[in-house]
């Protein structure tokens, strides 16, 4: 009895031996994997490879440059409306770049053209403004400034009718901006607005009215 014992031991241990790991099988080629009784690994078992967030196969998205940042460029396109209340009126459309020499401080150069509804005889005619302007309050989506200038205006009648034809139109006010996609952005303010010759002519009567103005704002 001992004897058939000690067989079954010497038996177990040989078979243990003998067979291989799981991992070999796993690891063998599909003809030995077959014959040692084991599926082969196929291809779709294999783990799928890695990608990072950030491959090199992966397009950069563009990257949008901040409003107001210094050097860079934007221009214009702005209706206004200026009255004294007084019964005249003035009609501008206005095409301006604006040059941001500092951060969210810009120089502006602007070209206009006007027509003048006022006692008397009506004018039309065209300027140039240079303005200064500093988005005190500059946030991501707006922004609020204050602005302050003059320009020149040439009309073919006089302004005001007992004015002359070439006058000069200081200007001060408030205004803001508003990003609506992409880097277009609206805007509008409001402004005290002079026309006067500055005591070139005979005559210097001179003019105050309230400016409201509005339009888009694009980069360069």
């Amino acid at each position: 009895m001992q004897i058939f014992s000690m067989a079954a031991v010497l038996a177990a241990v040989q078979s243990a031996q003998v067979q291989p790991p799981q991992s070999a099988i796993a690891q063998a080629s599909p003809q030995v994997a077959l014959a040692l009784g084991a599926s082969p690994r196929t291809p779709a078992q294999a783990p799928p490879p890695s990608t990072g967030s950030s491959g090199a196969g992966q397009a950069s998205a563009p990257v949008m440059q901040a409003f107001g940042v210094k050097d860079s460029w934007r221009w214009q396109l702005l209706g206004s409306w200026m009255g004294n209340f007084e019964g005249a009126d003035q009609l501008e459309m206005e095409w301006s770049a604006s040059w941001f020499f500092m951060q969210n401080v810009s120089l502006d150069f602007g070209l206009s053209g006007d027509a003048i509804l006022q006692p008397g005889l009506d004018a039309g005619g065209g300027g140039a403004s240079l303005m200064l302007r500093w988005h005190f309050l500059a946030r991501a989506d707006w922004s609020v400034y204050g602005d302050i200038g003059c320009g020149m205006l040439f009309t073919n009648e006089p302004v005001p009718s007992d004015g002359g034809r070439v006058n000069f139109t200081p200007r001060a006010g408030v205004g803001g901006t508003l990003a609506i996609g992409g880097s277009a952005r609206l805007m509008g303010g409001l402004r005290w607005y002079h026309i006067s010759n500055a005591n070139t002519g005979e005559d210097n009567p001179g003019r105050d009215s309230l400016q409201v103005y509005g339009g888009v704002s694009f980069p360069f």
